[in-house]
């Protein structure tokens, strides 16, 4: 997802590509091989009928690199390089995964594609297309609490930097339609889980956080303050696995994405991971993925 940032480095941001995942102006087993990452057996939530590969974590950085993320490991096995075919010359900006381990690859031109993680990496572009939700962020949640249904919820406007609210919304990746929600506080990158439970991490430059959002509203039901992670946001990404919630950050000070573990039961920072190079700017975790590791 692309930043605020846009705003106030203007050319600079464009002429470094410092393009983020979620609203923003805004060598190992292969998919599925590392089954330590979240494979069966490796936690509970509601994975039935999931296969291993639909429970880990996939980011992609700003270079189009695709890469599954083994939070047992804190490791990442790239998986190749996005080749989506969009026409307005976009970089990837925010990520969703469904219960298919199917990717939804939103880029910064406002085009949404569907990769298939399990062939190819064969990018699809979608007839989704609207003048209000341009940049946003997104996650899938689960319609019911251990159910398998979910719904991919949206987070966003024209940029991250157009406004201090964002449009929650839910868009329907078979129609290609949304549906507005509420909106929420801020410019927030997206997760869910098997719980019905939808989150938000909330980048800011003195008060970052991670919330708990209601899905019918977009009010926040439960608040972390994370005062760590507080700095010009340039590139972010969201997820949830194993009870806990993954930030993948980098800062104007810094060059590449750091990923920051927050415990999922009262918002404490477990611990932080650096990517090498990588930029990562979006992130997408099924609701297949375990809730707590046993």
């Amino acid at each position: 997802m692309r930043s605020s940032a846009s705003v106030v480095l203007g050319s600079l941001v464009c002429a470094l590509s410092l393009v983020a995942c979620g609203p923003g102006d805004r060598g190992g087993g292969g998919v599925g091989g590392n089954t330590d990452g979240g494979g069966s057996g490796s936690g509970s939530g509601n994975g039935a009928g999931c296969s291993d590969a639909s429970k880990l974590v996939y980011v992609v950085d700003m270079s189009n690199k695709f890469s599954q993320f083994n939070p047992m490991t804190k490791s990442f096995t790239d998986l190749g390089t996005l080749s989506c075919p969009t026409l307005l010359g976009g970089n990837p900006f925010s990520m969703g995964l469904d219960r298919n381990t199917i990717a939804w690859v939103l880029y910064d031109s406002g085009e949404l594609f569907r990769v298939d993680v399990l062939n190819s990496l064969a990018c699809t572009k979608t007839t989704w297309s609207s003048l209000s939700l341009l940049e946003f962020g997104m996650g899938f949640s689960t319609d019911t609490v251990g159910g398998t249904t979910d719904s991919l919820f949206v987070a966003g406007g024209l940029s991250v930097s157009s406004g201090t609210t964002s449009t929650l919304a839910k868009l329907d990746t078979s129609a290609f339609t949304s549906t507005n929600v509420g909106t929420v506080s801020g410019n927030p990158e997206l997760t869910g889980n098997g719980n019905a439970e939808l989150w938000g991490f909330f980048p800011d430059t003195s008060a970052p956080r991670i919330d708990k959002i209601n899905k019918t509203s977009g009010s926040a039901l439960t608040t972390y303050q994370l005062p760590t992670l507080a700095g010009m946001p340039m590139a972010w990404a969201f997820a949830f696995w194993g009870g806990d919630y993954w930030v993948f950050l980098m800062k104007d000070s810094e060059t590449s994405t750091t990923v920051y573990q927050v415990d999922g039961s009262n918002g404490n920072i477990k611990g932080s991971t650096p990517t090498g190079s990588r930029v990562i700017v979006g992130a997408g975790v099924s609701t297949c993925a375990p809730v707590v590791i046993q």
